[in-house]
């Protein structure tokens, strides 16, 4: 546009945006009117003034565009039906629904329903209305698929109709559903099953209940795998590849060795958890020997090269971004791609030639990165070793596997990180120390629930790896190639603000008037980490932070506190992995298998669809967790548990168990005679008489009153202080008197529920407590 500089004015951005719809954010306005050196200061507060003034609207991540339109490509959730039927939607920007001008849907394929989000392309028609064109659904409304036990006759009557209905397994589910037609032929009563909706709420008569399609069997809920197929459902996820994804993966042919650097003579090795299935990363690391970097070393980080298999476009590739990532259960792993390509070609076994993507780091005295450079290599891995065996070398005490590589690879290797530390405390990244428990299983059933030791050679790894996604990052904007990022937001004011008042009765004052970086919140993690406050206000630091999505567009990461971020080292169990890899042979000119144009053109479909598929994998392994762990806890009923709360709703507190990790609910009514109210803060809930407070992160005893592995839910109570047991005393429940009846009414008289209630089908429940009214089915709170 500009041969020279050029200070643009108001209009001539206006104008600039205008005319480029789409992404255009502050690179793009300066590149266009060549704006350099002093002069990006000048732009960077024109488009802050600009924003102020409601001229421009949008962030770093969405791009700037004219005050009232949209972007081009874009989230929308259906909201509402007009009286000709049509659907119209909201646009959802960063995780929050925005009031946004009307956008009305059109879909070729399956039409979307109410509270479906769609990626879709947006065009402005006329002033203020939006046309959205669905590329896809990303999220389907909860209300249109009913997962539930088959009950009932499956043999038709004289009409060829059955009497069969579903009994949904969701939580807050209060209705059976009626069957159409028939069934799959392998369905038997009582199985788990996968219904469609055939009739909406409002075509259903009142006191009706409404009409199903049964698709699919997912099995018999006595089944060891019960609990992960249930959450494979829930979540739409595949299993099975199809017949040309397999037919593929077993035609791959040897990789060529035209172009690599061979590298069979460097000692990498892979690190990894004691069960891992497949290695797609190794290192390796020994002083540099260049008098320029005296003390410094040199580290290679190599990882599978999975693009020499997985050609762009092909079934393996189509299917790869179908499911956008490898899925951990806690039975199973459901891959991105299969066994052959996973465990196989891409695994980097030990003695085994294997293609890989390297990249030689030069690291100086103080851990800071001097150079790097990437290359396509063939490696052949010199051990396999798990993060207990690799520490023993650490600890200078190496057991048979560490012992042959303890000299030439892990010394090196520990010094190496030893300097790359140094480096990381200078950059403080947002210190959580959230330990993952470990769920051990066999044949279906918990075996064990312990927290690995957080190792030394765990974070040796880590600290590699984010060396390295930060260097494909790097060269990939300095060879000016497209990419998807990695990205971590700034926590939103109003949710530091929040934290600054959920943590001032407790003491704590937080500078609001400080730099928003991570060092803020570590400073605040580590003044409370040894007080009786450390777990609550972790909790609510954690709750503060923005969710990290995949996106073209770069905004930093926050959490590392760093300012460009990419995923280079999972391409096994990463879609997003595999586009940079893409993008590097690409840019570096590695071979003809790099990122096609037609894939550079949908990047942000490509990003907004894996960031789905990755809430959707951590979904399921929740969804699958609470149920095998709630019926672990089938046979500890009656126990009291030391918790934490973990969440807290106007309908009571989630609670999680110190020991297991389990999470139960107690309802509002539990809490004892007092009414509690939830706090603006969203995370703590008061006493309107005493004042007492429940606060996310607190601790609290409870007891364990119900369980419901089907749903994957647990009742609890507080352990109120002073109570004997058998005499909690809650709002709204009645106590009987000495002529045994109930003060306030006539009601029937509360009677133990048994194991065996018809009411509680599926459930464990306490039955040495007379006087337990029905318990509410458990409930969950949005986003929980």
């Amino acid at each position: 546009m500009c041969s020279h500089s050029v200070r643009p004015g108001r209009q001539d951005i206006l104008d600039f945006i205008t005319q480029n719809p789409g992404k255009t954010g502050k690179r793009e306005i300066a590149k266009a009117f060549n704006v350099k050196g002093s002069d990006r200061i000048y732009l960077k507060q024109l488009l802050r003034e600009m924003t102020a003034e409601g001229l421009i609207e949008g962030n770093r991540s969405d791009g700037v565009r004219k005050a009232g339109t949209l972007p081009a490509v874009g989230v929308v959730e259906i909201t509402a039906r007009d009286e000709e039927g049509a659907l119209h939607g909201k646009i959802i920007l960063r995780g929050e629904l925005q009031n946004t001008p009307d956008i009305i849907i059109f879909s070729k394929r399956k039409q979307p329903v109410m509270g479906d989000q769609i990626l879709a392309r947006l065009n402005e028609t006329s002033p203020g209305v939006y046309r959205a064109d669905t590329i896809k659904v990303i999220t389907r409304a909860g209300s249109e698929k009913v997962i539930g036990i088959l009950k009932g006759s499956l043999e038709p009557d004289k009409k060829g109709k059955i009497s069969a209905y579903i009994e949904p397994i969701e939580r807050r589910a209060r209705h059976i559903f009626n069957i159409s037609g028939t069934v799959p032929d392998n369905c038997e009563e009582g199985d788990i099953v996968v219904a469609e909706k055939t009739s909406t709420v409002r075509s259903a008569q009142r006191h009706h209940p409404q009409q199903v399609k049964v698709i699919e069997r997912v099995g018999s809920p006595e089944a060891p795998d019960a609990f992960s197929l249930i959450a494979i459902a829930e979540q739409s996820i595949p299993i099975e590849f199809p017949d040309a994804v397999i037919q593929q993966s077993e035609t791959l042919s040897q990789f060529s060795m035209e172009g690599r650097q061979d590298l069979r003579e460097l000692p990498l090795i892979t690190i990894d958890p004691a069960d891992a299935r497949d290695h797609d990363d190794a290192v390796y690391a020994c002083p540099d020997d260049n008098p320029d970097n005296e003390g410094g070393y040199l580290v290679w980080v190599a990882i599978a090269d999975v693009a020499t298999y997985v050609p762009p476009e092909t079934p393996l590739d189509k299917e790869a971004l179908k499911r956008g990532n490898s899925v951990y259960l806690p039975d199973r792993v459901v891959p991105m791609l299969p066994e052959k390509i996973s465990n196989n070609l891409c695994s980097l076994r030990p003695d085994e030639e294997r293609p890989c993507l390297v990249v030689k780091m030069t690291i100086d005295k103080n851990g800071n990165r001097k150079t790097h450079k990437f290359s396509r290599a063939i490696m052949k891995s010199a051990a396999r070793l798990s993060y207990q065996q690799a520490q023993t070398g650490f600890d200078d005490q190496p057991d048979e596997a560490a012992a042959p590589v303890y000299e030439t690879v892990l010394k090196p290797l520990w010094a190496a990180y030893q300097l790359m530390t140094k480096a990381r405390e200078k950059r403080a990244p947002l210190d959580l120390d959230i330990p993952e428990r470990k769920i051990i299983m066999n044949n279906g059933r918990i075996e064990d629930i312990f927290t690995p030791q957080r190792l030394e050679a765990m974070r040796l790894i880590e600290e590699m790896m984010v060396s390295a996604n930060v260097c494909a990052a790097e060269t990939l904007e300095k060879h000016k190639t497209p990419l998807i990022y990695r990205v971590h937001n700034i926590p939103s004011e109003e949710k530091v603000y929040a934290l600054a008042g959920f943590v001032k009765p407790l003491g704590v004052v937080i500078d609001l008037g400080q730099p928003m970086i991570p060092r803020l919140f570590n400073r605040l993690l580590e003044g409370a980490r040894e007080t009786e406050y450390g777990f609550m206000i972790q909790e609510a630091v954690l709750r503060t932070q923005s969710q990290a999505v995949y996106d073209p567009e770069n905004i930093g990461h926050f959490g590392l506190n760093l300012s460009r971020y990419a995923h280079f080292t999972s391409p096994i169990r990463r879609y997003a992995d595999l586009i940079v890899h893409r993008a590097l042979i690409r840019a570096l000119k590695f071979g003809s298998d790099g990122l096609p144009d037609s894939q550079i053109e949908i990047l942000d479909e490509t990003a907004a669809h894996i960031s789905s598929t990755e809430r959707r994998a951590m979904l399921a392994e929740r969804s699958a967790k609470e149920r095998y762990l709630s019926a672990f806890m089938s046979t500890r009923i009656g126990n009291e548990f030391a918790g934490h709360i973990t969440g807290v709703t106007k309908s009571g507190l989630f609670i999680r168990l110190d020991d297991t990790g389990a999470e139960g609910f107690s309802p509002m009514s539990y809490l004892g005679r007092e009414r509690f109210f939830a706090n603006e803060d969203g995370m703590s809930l008061t006493g309107g008489t005493t004042g007492k407070t429940y606060r996310i992160g607190q601790a609290i005893s409870v007891r364990l009153l119900e369980t419901n592995p089907i749903a994957g839910g647990m009742l609890m109570e507080p352990v109120l202080e002073g109570e004997a047991e058998g005499t909690t005393q809650r709002r709204g429940s009645f106590r009987r008197n000495t002529q045994g009846k109930k003060q306030g009414g006539d009601k029937k008289e509360s009677r133990p529920i048994s194991k065996k209630s018809k009411s509680y089908k599926g459930r464990k429940k306490s039955s040495s407590r007379a006087g337990r009214r029905k318990a509410k089915k458990l409930e969950k709170p949005k986003g929980g």
